[in-house]
């Protein structure tokens, strides 16, 4: 699923690294991306609704939670530095 759930991800991650610097933590960036981005944390949450209204009971889908999601953000970008 990826950078399909919101545009221009990458970008928006390294301006978030440039801003807040490369050791900022899970909590600083959890909350300020969703301060930042409050379009795309929406987009984020909008998606994770919509694949658990159209996935039948009892199957999985390939969204994480968007907690999750946001948290795998942070790991990607906290490995890339």
């Amino acid at each position: 699923m990826g950078s399909a759930v919101f545009p221009a991800k990458k970008k928006k991650l390294e301006a978030m690294i440039n801003k807040y610097g490369e050791n900022m933590t899970w909590h600083t960036f959890k909350i300020n991306f969703k301060r930042d981005h409050p379009e795309d944390w929406e987009l984020i949450n909008s998606a994770f609704e919509s694949y658990q209204r159209n996935t039948k009971r009892g199957k999985n889908h390939p969204m994480p939670h968007p907690d999750k999601y946001l948290k795998n953000m942070y790991t990607s970008i906290s490995t890339d530095n």
